[in-house]
């Protein structure tokens, strides 16, 4: 049994995900008693070619927040919660995926993909109903109130397994 849940942050690419995962990050460091979270950047992982072990290191103790653009490739017992964020707002989304450099085609293909919300209806189809939530994230309020959401609902968690462990033992 995990002592900290798993989760994933996906999204198309320039909605927040890693902006959302990184304040996060801050407020459970800071939390009291501090929750030890740790960022898994697939980009990373792929590039270095662990991913494989990264992942199922996870299973054991958990507290994995997963930043990917996809939810294809992980097992359903390896992840506790999917929250796709989402930026409705195209003209951020724009200037987000403009800064970046990217390339026109590529911006309409992920601004695309963001109306059509391709990637929150991958995790509706591989995730139960309950453990998918969408998060909105136009601007700085929404990462700081997406955040605390998170935190708060990982808190829960880790009440409600320490409660399963007390009533099981």
């Amino acid at each position: 049994m995990r002592s900290l849940p798993n989760i994933i942050i996906t999204g198309t690419p320039g909605v927040g995900k890693t902006t959302t995962i990184t304040e996060l990050l801050n407020l459970a460091q800071s939390a009291e008693p501090p929750i030890p979270l740790k960022h898994l950047s697939i980009n990373d992982i792929v590039k270095s070619r662990d991913f494989e072990k990264e992942i199922s290191d996870g299973e054991g103790e958990g507290g994995f927040i997963i930043d990917w653009h996809s939810t294809a490739g992980f097992a359903v017992r390896w992840v506790d919660l999917v929250l796709v964020v989402r930026c409705a707002a195209t003209d951020v989304l724009y200037d987000r995926l403009s800064k970046r450099g990217y390339k026109e085609e590529k911006i309409q293909e992920n601004m695309d993909a963001e109306i059509f919300g391709v990637v929150l209806e991958e995790a509706k189809e591989g995730w139960e109903e309950e453990q998918v939530i969408e998060l909105s994230s136009v601007n700085a309020e929404d990462v700081e109130t997406n955040a605390e959401r998170i935190l708060s609902w990982i808190k829960t968690w880790v009440l409600n397994q320490q409660h399963e462990s007390k009533e099981s033992g």
